[in-house]
């Protein structure tokens, strides 16, 4: 069986439920993974059946994914996609292969050979997304807000810098999920990574619940009201939208690129706005429990980073304090009278104490 049919029918399975077969349906969001990593796969083993695949054919697939070698995607609208280079660090090509080594091991292909011969790759740490500087915030937002094509990015950040929410739970915001009245917004059930990210979290910004308002304006304008309408709907063809479904992380990503690029800020990823909004309340003091509640469950790297950023602002605000503030009167001695004071020693205390 070749590894392009063999894909397809990993990822039926997966589409459906098969209690027979103990296949679970997946989420959306894990079912569109699935797809990118098999798409990878299949630009290196797409021409090789099950049973060619050897050790030798996992060791290249490391190096040349590691380098870029052959492997492309997509970027631009459907009318103008341009094929790019690109590569993959070790935690991804470790998870590609994982899924490979599902595939076969489904298909009967995934020999003991296989088992005791590959080796993934050693994974490094991956550091948290950078966050923006003050300074650098509100030089993207001023970026964002005097374009107007990108006028609905600035609309995006403003919500995201507010929310905490990532890139993710931005794009497939529907209508439904937005409660102007009870200023609460609610991450998508469909799509939340897991379930502490699943949450709702309390408005009370004016920027945010103005940039909300305006999402929804140009949602309705674009695919009509309705609950299950998403807040960015995914582009058919020009000027064309289908609201059931959402702008693809492709479909976001040339535009926020474009934006940070003229902010001066390339090195800006799309999901570092949810870990800017984080810093700036580690900055101003938030403790981090509640940090951690309005942003979900998050990893104990990041978690340790946070409380990290929130004590160097607590002894930031200490030791300006500590300058500006008053200085503290000396409280006056007591003076003892019939006490010789340079004879008295730890000795005299209980002496002392009884004299009192």
């Amino acid at each position: 069986m070749l590894f392009p049919e063999a894909a397809d029918i990993f990822l039926a399975a997966r589409a459906t439920i098969n209690v027979q077969s103990r296949i679970q349906y997946v989420a959306p969001r894990t079912y569109e993974q699935y797809e990118d990593v098999v798409r990878m796969l299949g630009q290196f083993f797409r021409h090789l059946r099950l049973d060619q695949i050897d050790a030798g054919h996992l060791r290249t697939y490391q190096k040349r994914r590691a380098n870029g070698d052959g492997f492309i995607r997509r970027v631009g609208k459907h009318n103008a996609q341009q094929m790019v280079a690109t590569s993959a660090g070790a935690s991804s090509i470790n998870r590609e292969l994982a899924t490979l080594k599902q595939i076969m091991i489904a298909a009967q292909a995934w020999t003991p050979q296989l088992q005791a011969m590959y080796i993934p790759l050693q994974e490094v740490d991956s550091d948290i997304p950078k966050a923006l500087g003050p300074d650098e915030q509100a030089h993207f937002l001023a970026t964002t807000k005097a374009n107007p094509d990108w006028e609905f990015l600035y609309w995006y950040s403003l919500v995201a810098l507010h929310t905490t929410f990532s890139s993710d739970e931005m794009r497939t915001l529907r209508q439904g999920d937005i409660n102007l009245a009870q200023q609460i917004v609610s991450v998508n059930r469909r799509h939340g990574k897991n379930r502490h990210r699943r949450r709702s979290v309390d408005l009370f910004d004016g920027s945010c619940l103005w940039a909300l308002e305006q999402l929804i304006e140009r949602s309705v304008e674009m695919v009509g009201r309705g609950p299950q309408r998403h807040l960015f709907p995914f582009r058919i063809s020009t000027g064309h939208y289908d609201g059931e479904r959402s702008i693809t992380r492709t479909g976001m990503r040339k535009p926020f690129e474009a934006a940070r690029d003229k902010a001066e800020v390339p090195w800006f990823c799309l999901n570092g706005l949810r870990h800017t909004a984080i810093t700036r309340m580690a900055e101003e003091g938030v403790p981090i429990a509640i940090i951690m509640s309005r942003a979900g469950h998050t990893s104990p790297k990041m978690t340790a980073h946070y409380t990290h950023i929130s004590r160097q602002a607590e002894r930031i605000a200490l030791e300006r304090g500590w300058v500006r503030g008053p200085v503290a009167q000396a409280a006056p001695v007591r003076r003892v009278r019939g006490i010789d004071w340079q004879s008295f020693d730890r000795a005299s205390c209980a002496d002392f104490a009884a004299a009192r």
